[in-house]
C-alpha cells in the first residue's frame, strides 16, 4: 500500500507507548498512515530519537492518559506491562491496541476485555501473521484442502532470548492464534514439553500439541535455540496441503500441493508426482495492514478481526501450557 493510500488526517491520534525494537515499526507505520501523534518511552533518549524523526512529541506516561486529545494508545513495552499498561489506557477513554501478548494471564486478559466493553472502546491484539496476505489467501483456499486433518507450525531462530516470558508467550502466541482462526473452536487437550536451557523455569524451546473435535491435530514448535531460522505453517487436509513459508521470497511464500495421495489397491499411498502451486499474493506490508484495520475500527466500531476476545483466547491457551509445565516441574 502507499503511503499516500493510507494517509487520513481523520484517523484517530495515536499515542505509541514503548519505542523499542518492534515499537519504532509501529512509529513508523502510524506515521505513515497519518496517526502518529506522540510517543513514549521509559528510555527518553529512544522516544526523543523517534520523536524528532517523525515531528511528534515525545510524552511522559501520565502525559499520554491525560491527554483527551489523543483518542488511542498503541502498547509496545515489556511483556509484564501489557496488561497494566492497557488497563490505565482503557480506563482514560483510550481505543487500546496491545502487541503480543496481550496478558500474561487469563484473569488480565478478561479484565481488559471487560473494560474495554464497559468503556464502549475497541481493545485490539498485535496477532500480525492474520493480516499478512499469505494467510489471508490461505484461509480463502480452505474449501480446496477438504477436511482439516492436521496443522502444525515451526517458529524457530537464535535468540532474541527473554528472561520474563518463555518462548511461549514470545512466539507460540502468534501459531495458536493462527491455528484458532483456521478451525474456529478451542482445543480439547493442551501437552507441551519443553526445555529451558537460557534462564530456569523459563522455556527457551517448545512443542505445544493440541488437538481438537473431529480427529484434527496441531502442533507447534517454537525455539530460540535453532542455528536456523523457519517459520512454517503447514495445512493438512484430506484433498491437499497449504503451506505458509514466511521466510521464503514473497512469490513462494503460499504453495498448494493437491492430490498428495491416493488409493492403491485398498492402501493410501503418497502420490510423487503431485504438483505443487505457488498462490500469487498481493505484496503488502502485513503490519501496515494491521495498524489500518486498528484505525478502521475505532472508525466504524466494527470488531478487529484480532480483538481482545480473539487474544483471550490464545491467553487461555498459552496459560493452560504454562501451568501444565508447572505442574510437570512440581511433580
Amino acid at each position: 500500500m502507499s503511503n499516500n493510500l493510507n494517509s487520513n488526517s481523520s484517523f484517530p491520534r495515536v499515542a505509541v507507548l514503548g519505542c523499542g525494537a518492534w515499537g519504532k515499526n509501529l512509529v513508523r507505520n502510524f506515521s505513515e498512515l497519518g496517526a502518529l501523534a506522540a510517543v513514549c518511552d521509559s528510555d527518553t533518549e529512544k522516544a526523543n530519537t523517534l520523536a524528532s524523526h517523525y515531528n511528534v512529541p515525545s510524552l511522559s506516561e501520565d502525559q499520554i492518559f491525560a491527554d483527551p486529545t489523543l483518542e488511542a494508545v498503541v502498547i509496545s513495552s515489556l511483556a509484564p506491562l501489557h496488561a497494566f499498561h492497557a488497563e490505565k489506557a482503557l480506563k482514560t477513554g483510550k481505543h487500546v491496541y496491545i502487541e503480543k501478548p496481550m496478558a500474561l494471564t487469563v484473569k488480565d486478559a478478561q479484565n481488559l476485555c471487560s473494560l474495554a466493553k464497559e468503556a464502549g472502546r475497541i481493545l485490539m491484539v498485535g496477532h500480525i501473521l492474520n493480516y499478512h496476505p499469505a494467510f489471508i489467501k490461505l484461509k480463502e483456499k480452505l474449501p480446496e484442502l477438504g477436511p482439516l486433518k492436521h496443522i502444525y507450525a515451526n517458529r524457530l531462530n537464535l535468540g532474541r532470548f527473554r528472561h520474563q516470558e518463555s518462548v511461549l508467550w514470545d512466539l507460540a502466541s502468534h501459531d495458536v492464534s493462527l491455528i484458532l482462526s483456521l478451525v474456529n473452536e478451542m482445543p480439547l487437550t493442551i501437552s507441551p514439553t519443553w526445555q529451558s536451557f537460557v534462564t530456569p523455569d523459563v522455556p527457551a524451546s517448545a512443542l505445544l500439541n493440541l488437538t481438537f473435535s473431529k480427529g484434527l491435530t496441531a502442533h507447534i514448535h517454537v525455539s530460540w535455540l535453532s542455528p536456523f531460522k523457519e517459520q512454517k505453517l503447514v495445512v493438512i487436509g484430506e484433498k491437499g496441503i497449504a503451506v505458509f513459508d514466511d521466510c521464503k521470497p514473497w512469490a513462494e511464500k503460499l504453495t498448494l500441493s493437491k492430490e498428495c495421495y491416493h488409493w492403491n489397491k485398498g492402501q493410501i499411498e503418497a502420490n510423487v508426482q503431485l504438483q505443487t502451486e505457488l498462490i500469487p499474493l498481493p505484496e503488502a506490508e502485513p503490519l501496515k495492514n494491521e495498524c489500518l484495520q486498528f484505525l478502521t475500527s475505532i472508525q466504524t466500531g466494527k470488531t478487529p478481526l484480532t480483538s481482545g476476545e480473539e487474544g483471550l483466547h490464545v491467553t487461555h491457551v498459552l496459560e493452560i501450557a504454562e501451568n501444565s509445565l508447572n505442574e510437570r516441574k512440581v511433580a
